[in-house]
């Protein structure tokens, strides 16, 4: 028997699937066309390539994909940005290999009915494309007296 956790993230993960076989490009203001690959999707469910992510988790980011086409579409400049040197697995000649490459990541912030705060993640690696990387809500607050404020990301673009 399936419980409602699961019944609710095989839904939403199906409709994060067809979004990104459905939407291969989203077109940009501030830079032109962006892919959305499979390793967006990868990024929403795995932290990283042996860790997946809590079903909750993935079910927030894969509910909030239907906000990516009209923020980046109607964004001019981005909030954040990333540069830095990491080790990046390539195909060689048929064997995998790391080579040394520059990573950019851009983030946009936006507010969506006045109520969602969401980060979009892009990520470019060498000279390649710029591609979806991560959607994240988007709070960043400490306590304040006997207010508890919560905080679903790192600041790292790399890990959001």
């Amino acid at each position: 028997m399936i419980n409602h956790d699961q019944q609710e993230y095989e839904q939403t993960k199906q409709l994060a699937i067809n979004f990104f076989e459905n939407n291969k490009e989203i077109k940009s203001l501030c830079f032109g066309n962006i892919r959305l690959n499979n390793h967006g999707l990868f990024h929403l469910i795995f932290k990283n390539k042996n860790c997946k992510r809590d079903l909750k988790n993935q079910i927030k980011r894969f509910q909030l994909l239907q906000y990516i086409k009209p923020v980046l579409k109607n964004m001019k400049y981005y909030q954040e940005y990333l540069e830095k040197i990491e080790n990046i697995r390539v195909k060689n000649h048929g064997l995998i290999d790391f080579r040394h490459k520059i990573v950019k990541y851009w983030a946009f912030i936006a507010v969506i009915n006045d109520r969602i705060r969401i980060k979009i993640i892009l990520k470019k690696i060498g000279n390649g494309e710029i591609f979806f990387w991560s959607i994240i809500p988007y709070w960043k607050t400490k306590h304040y007296k006997d207010i508890r404020f919560i905080s679903l990301h790192k600041g790292d673009l790399n890990e959001d």
